[in-house]
Parts: C-alpha cells; sequence; structure tokens
C-alpha cells in the first residue's frame, strides 16, 4: 500500500512542477486566490484584511532587511 501511496505523490509532484514551469501565474495565482477565499471564510473578511496587512508590513521589513537597509535609518527620514 505505501508503494501505492508514493507513486500517487510523484505523480502529483511532477504534475505540479510541469504545471509550476509552464504556467507559474496560473498556478500561483489560484493557489493565492484559494487561500485567501479560505481565510475569509474561516475568518471574515476584516480579520483576513488585517492578517494581510500584517503579512504585507512582515515582508517589506524582511525585504528591507534583506537588501542590508537599516529600518532605523527608514524611520528617522519618515518622521524627520
Amino acid at each position: 500500500m505505501s508503494s501505492l501511496w508514493s507513486e500517487i505523490v510523484h505523480k502529483l509532484t511532477v504534475f505540479f512542477l510541469k504545471l509550476l514551469d509552464e504556467h507559474p501565474g496560473k498556478l500561483i495565482g489560484s493557489i493565492l486566490g484559494f487561500l485567501l477565499g479560505l481565510f475569509v471564510v474561516l475568518l471574515g473578511f476584516w480579520k483576513t484584511f488585517v492578517l494581510f496587512l500584517f503579512v504585507i508590513i512582515g515582508f517589506l521589513l524582511g525585504k528591507r532587511q534583506d537588501d542590508n537597509k537599516k529600518l532605523f535609518d527608514w524611520l528617522d527620514r519618515f518622521f524627520n
């Protein structure tokens, strides 16, 4: 029975890798749309909105860190 599951996992992996290679925008957009819809159904619109707002803020702060830019320099510039 485990060989059956490993074959299924292998076929699904090959399918998704081929899909990701040929249609990356459609696949990523579909997954993000599904997750957004799931969050709205489970949490409600406003909780989902706040969650994604924090994700975006975290992403932007992480990007600044990856680009070796100091957060405090940006805060000083923003508040002065």
